[in-house]
């Protein structure tokens, strides 16, 4: 088992929780009513998602997409069903009962099974994220690339641009027909 990704699941749980999928905002009166007024500020400072109830933070929905391209591997809906019953169940279940609901076995060998599944799941999900990061990483690499090489290109419009206007003026003012 891996510790972050423990707690990181849990935060995933949690988030899912409180806010859903997202996708969706909540109607202002319902949210007035359901909080006695405005609801709480959440997130992270300065981002432009959105807050208060919008859905999971950015940390919930990496951990959300993982879970999706999980499920779609050989046995991935088994570890994704295993992430919902460990993380999501309010209240939550004991070992003993996510083992009967996910049918692993009766006894010591269900529950080493289900502890198995859950260094499987860590370790996917653990994987999966790098593998995300690594992407993104990349993708930004190549949009500061793309972005510089506009800004060059506008620089270099610009400076042309001026250069041509200067010339511009100093035939204008060589003439005598612009103000001094």
């Amino acid at each position: 088992m891996i510790e972050a990704i423990e707690t990181l699941l849990r935060h995933w749980g949690e988030q899912l929780a409180q806010n859903g999928h997202g996708g969706g905002l909540p109607s202002t009166m319902g949210t007035i009513v359901e909080f006695a007024g405005c609801a709480p500020r959440g997130g992270v400072y300065g981002a432009k998602l959105l807050v208060a109830g919008a859905g999971p933070d950015y940390a919930a929905a990496e951990v959300n997409q993982v879970l999706y391209g999980i499920e779609r591997l050989e046995g991935g809906s088994a570890l994704v069903r295993l992430a919902y019953a460990r993380y999501r169940n309010e209240p939550r279940l004991t070992i003993a009962e996510q083992v009967d609901a996910l049918e692993l076995g009766r006894g010591d060998a269900g529950r080493r099974a289900y502890y198995r599944q859950v260094g499987v799941l860590h370790e996917r999900l653990h994987a999966g994220l790098l593998e995300r990061q690594g992407k993104l990483a990349v993708m930004r690499r190549e949009s500061r690339r793309d972005g510089d090489r506009v800004r060059r290109a506008s620089l270099k419009q610009a400076d042309a641009a001026h250069r041509g206007r200067g010339l511009e003026l100093k035939v204008d003012r060589s003439s005598g027909d612009s103000a001094p």
